[in-house]
């Protein structure tokens, strides 16, 4: 996870995210438990460098070229099976038809994802630590590369009219401010910016260009809220993530200021008349002017 530079964002936020990353990880490096080499093996087996992977973590596994792995053969049949259903949602029209569709490449999206979590858990029935580290290593690696090639290519230098900034990267998605003053032009660039650091990753590994936020208040690490944009013309809704309107753990009150000042920053753009609701709300409170039903906290156990 990439270092969140805070702040409040008026210009257009474009995300870049990498497309089903644990498991394309594990499918483009062939890492399985038949293709994992322990590094006296290597020596002892004469193993060419050139038919080799060395992870980030520093194991070793073999290329398929030599072994094909049972995992990624696994990996390739799941996300197979999910584009089809994908596809087929798309065209499907019955609601029950489309709920059914959906649920299943919902499940066939899990499944995938377990594959990776499976080999990390040394209380499951196949861990084997030396994948999990490996999978999240190159994913770290991932995402410093792909900080680094759109700092070093959208520049002014480089005939854009703005210097790219990555302000937040998290486990498989990272946030760019291009300093684009619409929606469109940030897509336009995101969509650029997604396809020119897809070709220099090994197949399957795809980075998709896939919203904006815009405006975007970022608060910490996963911890923001903006406008979300797939469309250049409307904001789809307003998303918040690790904030108080998405978490169970507070009062009802504290989650209407939150959602109301967001509301007043983001949409209104009023910034004086959020800060003057939450003075009158801590006023009202003072003054015994809340009902106490909005001040219990229900926690389940």
């Amino acid at each position: 996870v990439l270092e969140a530079r805070a702040g409040f964002y008026e210009k257009p936020i474009a995300t870049l995210d990498f497309a089903s990353l644990y498991p394309s990880i594990m499918m483009a490096h062939n890492l399985c438990y038949c293709t994992l080499v322990p590094p006296e093996d290597v020596r002892k087996l004469n193993l060419p460098p050139e038919s080799l992977y060395k992870t980030p973590s520093g194991e070793i596994f073999v290329k398929p070229e030599l072994q094909k792995g049972i995992l990624p053969e696994i990996l390739e049949e799941l996300l197979a099976a999910r584009k089809r259903a994908k596809a087929d949602l798309k065209e499907a029209k019955d609601p029950f038809e489309r709920a059914v569709l959906d649920g299943r490449q919902l499940a066939l999206k899990i499944s995938a994802n377990s594959v990776y979590g499976f080999t990390g858990a040394t209380v499951g029935q196949l861990p084997c630590l030396e994948i999990s580290s490996s999978v999240t290593s190159y994913g770290r690696q991932m995402i410093e590369h792909t900080k680094k090639l759109v700092e070093d290519k959208f520049t002014t230098l480089g005939g854009y009219e703005h210097n790219a900034e990555v302000i937040y990267g998290d486990t498989d998605s990272v946030m760019v401010q291009f300093g684009a003053s619409t929606v469109e032009d940030a897509m336009k660039l995101g969509r650029e910016a997604a396809e020119y650091i897809s070709g220099t990753f090994i197949k399957p590994i795809k980075l998709e260009f896939e919203k904006v936020y815009f405006p975007y208040l970022l608060i910490s690490k996963k911890r923001y809220a903006g406008l979300y944009w797939t469309n250049p013309e409307k904001f789809d809704k307003m998303d918040t993530k690790g904030i108080e309107t998405v978490r169970r753990d507070n009062c009802l009150l504290v989650k209407n200021l939150v959602t109301e000042c967001l509301h007043k920053i983001l949409v209104d753009r009023d910034v004086p008349g959020a800060v003057q609701y939450v003075k009158n709300t801590i006023s009202d409170l003072l003054m015994n002017r809340v009902d106490l039903s909005l001040l219990v906290i229900t926690k389940v156990n």
